[in-house]
């Protein structure tokens, strides 16, 4: 799969696609979208295993840039944060294919990594990681049955989505040039305007519900309705996620704006919201949780406040 990363500093506007991925997709809906602008959205699923190859080589960067002495600190904060925003689009998006399921199993948290965690006292984390991963009880076509017929000597089953086997066929984990960590470090150091970002997750919340509640009248528009409802909660939950793989920058009101957005979130809680998404903004904070130990002059604590919910 190629990552098709080397227009990053020649481009200003594909720079910030690249950099906020998440953003991208929402600049799809305008300050007042319409209800086909939702279902659009709704419509228009990313390539999802594309987004797990890119969080997991944007995760492995950042785990190589730490023996980089010559990378900018803020470059690598850029990296963790847009392998966030990667995993959070691979979560938050409905599973519709049996390679949506692939790419979502594929992000789940590994024996190892469970066992490391619960090993540390954290039984929480790898639940919150699981759940947000889960595929759910989406209808998708099976895999091919093999048949007797099948030669015996050829490898089987066909061969499907492999997420460590993507990563090895990359040339490098260096999958940016120095002089695009320059341009990452900058985005990193502009950040994201959480306020904003939190009043539109507001509005697609709002937008979601009473979309939601017009389709339950089993009009004649009901199916688009409902097309739309969802298309607004994905729009609701991807701001939120923005706000969660985002750093808070000292000097500002991100934090305050995470503060939101977690009560925000909290407040779903209740409703009928699909689980993984609800648990995809709390496995997204803890992409940020290392980020003040990285630059804690520019950067400040990522840890929030209690989650409401048992995940």
């Amino acid at each position: 799969m190629n990552l098709n990363l080397e227009h990053l500093a020649a481009q200003p506007d594909r720079d910030r696609r690249q950099a906020d991925p998440i953003g991208a997709i929402l600049t799809r809906l305008h300050d007042d979208p319409t209800i086909a602008d939702l279902i659009a959205l709704r419509e228009s699923k990313p390539d999802l295993c594309d987004a797990a190859v890119r969080a997991e080589a944007h995760r492995d960067a950042y785990g190589w840039s730490a023996s980089q002495a010559d990378v900018d600190s803020l470059a690598r904060i850029a990296l963790l944060t847009i392998a966030g925003a990667h995993a959070m689009i691979v979560s938050i998006f409905p599973a519709s294919s049996i390679d949506d399921v692939d790419a979502k199993v594929s992000l789940q948290p590994t024996r190892e990594w469970l066992a490391n965690w619960q090993g540390s006292g954290d039984f929480v984390r790898g639940r919150i990681a699981l759940a947000a991963f889960n595929p759910g009880q989406a209808t998708v076509p099976p895999r091919t049955e093999m048949s007797l017929r099948e030669s015996a000597l050829y490898p089987w089953p066909p061969e499907g989505f492999d997420l460590a086997a993507e990563i090895d066929r990359l040339a490098t984990r260096q999958i940016y040039t120095r002089e695009q960590f320059e341009v990452l470090a900058a985005f990193a150091g502009e950040g994201l305007d959480m306020q904003s970002a939190l009043e539109k997750a507001r509005d697609y919340f709002s937008a979601a519900d009473r979309l939601l509640k017009d389709a339950m009248r089993l009009g004649p528009m009901a199916h688009q309705t409902r097309l739309a409802a969802e298309g607004a909660l994905i729009a609701a939950y991807l701001s939120c996620g923005q706000i969660a793989v985002w750093p808070a920058r000292r000097g500002t009101r991100d934090r305050d704006a995470k503060l939101a957005m977690q009560a925000l979130v909290n407040g779903r809680a209740t409703t009928a919201d699909p689980l993984h998404m609800q648990a995809a903004i709390r496995h997204g904070t803890t992409f940020t949780s290392q980020v003040s130990l990285v630059e804690p002059r520019l950067f400040a604590d990522g840890r929030l406040g209690e989650w409401v919910g048992n995940v």
